[in-house]
């Protein structure tokens, strides 16, 4: 995903998929952040609906304490 042609060609799969308002890409970041809201673990399925798109998405570590100010 570099660029919103990009993203126009996979939102409606997404949207689908996910829901229109549980996802959205941050395209100003140099990764290319995707981030999803969802109650399910939906993992392996948004890699491999991005894949079929030809994307590559890969899960990044991510944990709740970095958001909690240390004292």
């Amino acid at each position: 995903m570099q660029d919103y042609e990009d993203l126009v060609c996979v939102e409606p799969a997404l949207n689908s998929f996910l829901g229109e308002r549980n996802w959205s890409f941050d395209l100003e970041d140099e990764d290319k952040i995707l981030r999803v809201v969802s109650p399910e673990l939906c993992t392996v399925a948004v890699e491999q609906l991005l894949i079929e798109y030809g994307f590559l998405c890969i899960e990044l570590p991510y944990s709740l304490d970095e958001f909690n100010p240390k004292i």
